[in-house]
């Protein structure tokens, strides 16, 4: 069970920073909210534990604490920032960085350069800091800045509801993606034509997909009623799928034969000479022998190339193995 600790930022009497009409205090547990309702809809084998789900103060130290003692496999701490400038940041630790919070860092901003480029905001990059609780954490631990409160075009967004829950769903994403949380079962989907579409599957890791033409997304399998518009090269994730469609955010469905599989670039930890072998025997099995390469320059890992489904195979053996690995898509 995989435990993930939210913390909100300031409470009670702090309020954090203040500006137009709005209080640092408040947004940021809205967005919180939103990471909470993302992950406990679609994801499931974790608990969660957040700093405060209403308007109270804990001080730096004690928010820490709490994160520590509980064991907490990631910590989250969600901020607005203020001084006039504009745009989105987040932080990790800046002494003795650690690779799995590097991990964690880049899989959320991975999320967020999304929400970003959807809103038009600006993208400060990735930034190394002192903060108390990335300091003095034990798990991996990144903060983030969502925007500055008394900037316009930052307090406009910062105003705007679902700005705010793209942002929570982003760092859910990104926090389910590092930790590889199981998605929840998704319901069946009652399907006109049985042969062409069939119930709707939750895949046990998440796809990246991209449309090859512009197309449209449905309400249901069988194509019936449109929903949406999505040009080509459109880039996004799916978790689950019929067998003729893709299902969007548990809501939206797109016919494939529009789409294809992004390619991911796996790379594993270092690995036993026993390990090697049994993942030599995983990958004739699964006819892989041309996808995977022995890195043989310091530790022994391995890399593995894929631009198909068995991506999800792959990375359900290294699970079960319980090997540490890190997934990238592959940048055309």
């Amino acid at each position: 069970m995989k435990k993930i600790y939210l913390d909100a930022g300031h409470g009670g009497a702090d309020l954090g920073a203040v500006a137009s009409g709005l209080y640092e205090k408040d947004v940021v547990l809205a967005v919180q909210q939103h990471i909470i309702s993302f992950l406990s809809t679609h994801y499931q084998g974790f608990s969660l534990w957040t700093t405060r789900t209403a308007d109270v103060f804990l001080s730096l130290n004690e928010r820490v604490n709490k994160a520590n003692a509980w064991g907490a496999d990631v910590y989250l701490s969600i901020h607005i920032n203020s001084g006039g400038e504009t745009g989105y940041e987040d932080f990790i630790y800046s002494k003795n960085i650690n690779n799995q919070t590097i991990v964690l860092r880049n899989d959320i901003h991975d999320h967020v350069k999304f929400v970003l480029t959807k809103y038009n905001h600006s993208n400060r990059g990735r930034k190394l800091a002192n903060h108390s609780v990335l300091r003095r954490s034990y798990m991996p631990t990144v903060l983030t800045e969502i925007g500055f409160i008394d900037t316009e075009h930052d307090a406009k967004l910062l105003k705007n509801p679902q700005f705010l829950k793209d942002m929570g769903v982003a760092y859910a994403k990104g926090i389910a993606q590092f930790l590889n949380l199981e998605p929840t079962a998704t319901k069946s989907v009652e399907a006109s034509d049985a042969e062409s579409f069939s119930k709707s599957t939750s895949l046990y890791k998440p796809l990246w997909i991209k449309t090859t033409e512009d197309t449209y997304t449905y309400k249901d399998a069988n194509m019936s009623e449109r929903t949406g518009y999505l040009k080509k090269n459109t880039l996004f994730q799916v978790y689950s799928e019929t067998h003729a469609a893709w299902i969007i955010d548990r809501e939206h469905f797109i016919e494939k034969k529009d789409t294809m599989i992004e390619g991911e670039t796996i790379t594993t930890a270092e690995l036993t000479k026993e390990d090697v072998e049994a993942l030599k025997l995983f990958v004739t099995e699964e006819k892989l022998e041309t996808a995977v390469t022995f890195s043989k320059e310091g530790a022994l890992v391995a890399i593995i190339t894929l631009h198909d489904k068995k991506i999800l195979n792959v990375k359900a053996f290294l699970d079960r193995e319980k090997w540490w690995y890190k997934a990238e898509r592959i940048k055309k």
